[in-house]
């Protein structure tokens, strides 16, 4: 799976479980999408989205190691017409600040569109899946990197690939921004993580989840121990030093033995240098694309499991599953398709 349940602390709540982010280029807009709750969790709580947490998009501009920007959306508890929910913009040391309260740019309810005071748009509610992979592939590349086996990862072919999250749903959030708009000038480099954060019995937030680049821990990490659960705490600032060296000798052993590479810890760290920090960077106004070559956002539709796999084995590995295999997506906004509209 990218992130979906990838953690002891994540499964703790699914509506704090963040399983992928999205980043790209619509028209004069640049969309983000956050998606929580998988419904494979079986969670059945009457609020979707966490009354008591705080959903957040971060923006590091211009290489930064820090966000310069965040846009903070916070529920409050379903009345019976949806959730009413309020998005704050936070820039500068305010954006890492929990304390500090920003300004509000929308307020509105799930299930509808709202208008920003960007100019963008803000929609939450249940959405069809868009993430796609048959989890059985998954296990086999985990036993491959993580374990050392000799597993076979080309099996997985057109017709013989079974789509493990066919008929499933997330909770997501889509916000719109107009290129142009304060920070989004076009051709600059930003990077962004999603973060949740949940109130503590003393005041303060903590954070319990948080996603980038997706398929980047499920494939590099035990999703059953504590570790697991202790990055989703830390900032992305510190993956070099907490898990570069780590993820690289993963990537270095799995392409020594499947002998793809002559220089293994050469090419393991290039790819550690594209993956760490697990941030997903992209040039604001272009055309996203998240590839095999390169990095640029990532789309709903992209195989973001087809890359990954052969990226860290160094070798070309198929999911033999297809993005229009099932309706994930569409190309109006809010671009996840709606559950009531599926």
């Amino acid at each position: 799976m990218s992130h979906h349940l990838d953690s002891p602390l994540a499964r703790q709540d699914p509506r704090l479980n963040i399983t992928d982010q999205y980043l790209f280029d619509d028209a004069t807009d640049t969309v983000l999408i956050m998606n929580v709750r998988t419904s494979l969790a079986g969670d059945t709580h009457p609020d979707a989205f966490h009354p008591e947490a705080r959903y957040e998009f971060k923006v590091h501009l211009d290489g930064e190691l820090d966000e310069g920007l965040t846009y903070r959306l916070a529920f409050e508890p379903d009345d019976g017409d949806g959730q009413p929910f309020t998005v704050s913009r936070l820039t500068g040391a305010d954006a890492r600040d929990d304390s500090a309260a920003g300004t509000v740019l929308a307020r509105g309810r799930t299930g509808r569109e709202v208008p920003t005071a960007e100019g963008g748009r803000v929609w939450a509610g249940p959405a069809v899946e868009p993430f796609f992979l048959d989890l059985g592939q998954l296990d086999a590349v985990d036993q491959a990197v993580q374990h050392g086996a000799d597993a076979d990862l080309t099996r997985w072919a057109a017709g013989a690939a079974k789509d493990t999250f066919t008929g499933s749903t997330v909770q997501s959030i889509v916000l719109t921004v107009p290129v142009g708009t304060g920070e989004w000038r076009a051709g600059r480099p930003i990077a962004t993580w999603s973060t949740a954060k949940l109130a503590t019995d003393a005041g303060g937030w903590r954070q319990v989840g948080r996603t980038g680049l997706p398929m980047i821990w499920p494939i590099f990490r035990d999703a059953g121990g504590e570790p697991a659960s202790h990055a989703n705490e830390t900032h992305p600032r510190d993956d070099a030093a907490n898990y570069g060296s780590a993820i690289g000798d993963l990537i270095a052993s799995v392409v020594r033995r499947r002998a793809t590479s002559e220089r293994p810890e050469a090419y393991a760290a290039d790819v550690v240098a594209r993956i760490v920090p697990d941030l997903l960077g992209y040039v604001v106004g272009a055309p996203a694309s998240y590839g095999f070559a390169a990095f640029n956002g990532r789309r709903l539709g992209d195989n973001a499991p087809e890359v990954m796999f052969s990226v860290a084995t160094n070798s070309a590995i198929s999911t033999g599953l297809q993005a229009g295999d099932v309706a994930r997506s569409q190309n109006l906004f809010p671009y996840v398709v709606p559950v009531d509209e599926h």
